[in-house]
């Protein structure tokens, strides 16, 4: 008798999706791409890139859409 993965249907293709889903990478979402976008089309637009340093554009990107604010640390509990 051969071993257990040659007796299953698709055994290689299915041991090789269990080992990508165990070893699996990271991944940048659909969010994370469209939050980028529009922060490289406000810098374009005002200026900034691509001359000004990335962190800077981060930074005043989420100011200038009102995602920093002053103290307010995003872990406040909300009643």
């Amino acid at each position: 008798m051969g071993p257990w993965i040659q007796s299953t249907r698709n055994g290689f293709e299915m041991a090789e999706e269990e080992i990508n889903r165990l070893e699996a990478g990271t991944a940048q979402g659909e969010q994370s791409i469209m939050v980028q976008r529009d922060m490289k089309a406000w810098a374009v637009e005002k200026g900034m890139w691509p001359a000004a340093n990335y962190k800077d554009i981060i930074v005043l990107h989420a100011i200038d859409r009102g995602w920093l604010q002053e103290n307010f640390t995003g872990m406040e509990i909300v009643e």
